[in-house]
């Protein structure tokens, strides 16, 4: 974000952040009065921060219907999963060879935590902390051209892997997965760690016909 200006970058920053915690979601409007007022800026850099999201595809701009965060069509769906268990599948091979001490105790932290809040059946909690479960594996394989293009990817589908979270047994599912994945990228079992991460991201299974319909379902209410 080095060509937009602090407040413009800051902006798009926390727009990012809002739209991959789901609290914004695909399809919803973002005008740009409302937003100066709520991060209270002018309305200069909140453009500027729409643009920018625009360009690396997290916003769609349409005319005089103002800005929209990104809604996915089903093919550019199917595909953006699939990119992502690939880049993810990179990350957990990485971080098999390259994690450092200090990450093998924070991975091992968090994956307790969630395990907690699957006991808690606090999905939205679950939610959080499986995003810093995929952040540390990134964070881990120390690979900063796959961290800076995976960003993009994940903000377009987060929206959707939140639904799958709130699906009943999901959560339960992935704790078994986590815990697969941290035995393997402990263990320096690199091929391990991204099999079980590409059959842990990838969505194309059971979870294709409840994304199909969370899309038709949110198409019908904006026309409504």
């Amino acid at each position: 974000m080095t060509d937009m200006t602090s407040q413009a970058s800051e902006i798009a920053r926390r727009l990012e952040d809002q739209i991959v915690r789901g609290e914004r979601s695909p399809g919803a409007r973002l005008d740009e009065r409302s937003l100066a007022e709520h991060f209270g800026v002018s309305r200069t850099p909140v453009r500027e921060a729409l643009q920018w999201l625009a360009a690396h595809g997290l916003v769609s701009q349409r005319g005089r219907q103002g800005a929209r965060v990104a809604q996915l069509s089903v093919p550019d769906l199917l595909d953006a999963f699939f990119v992502i268990a690939e880049m993810e599948s990179m990350a957990a091979r990485q971080a098999a060879r390259r994690i450092r001490p200090n990450q093998r105790e924070q991975l091992v932290e968090c994956h307790e935590r969630c395990s907690a809040l699957v006991e808690a059946n606090d999905a939205e909690g679950f939610y959080i902390e499986n995003l810093r479960f995929h952040a540390l594996v990134l964070e881990a394989s120390h690979n900063r051209i796959l961290k800076e293009q995976m960003g993009t990817v994940r903000a377009l589908t987060a929206p959707y892997r939140r639904y799958v979270t709130h699906q009943p047994g999901r959560m339960k599912a992935s704790i078994t997965e986590h815990g697969n994945i941290i035995e393997a990228i402990l263990a320096s079992d690199g091929e391990t760690a991204a099999q079980m991460m590409r059959d842990h991201v990838n969505l194309l299974g059971d979870g294709l016909s409840d994304l199909l319909h969370l899309m038709a379902s949110e198409k019908e209410a904006m026309m409504g």
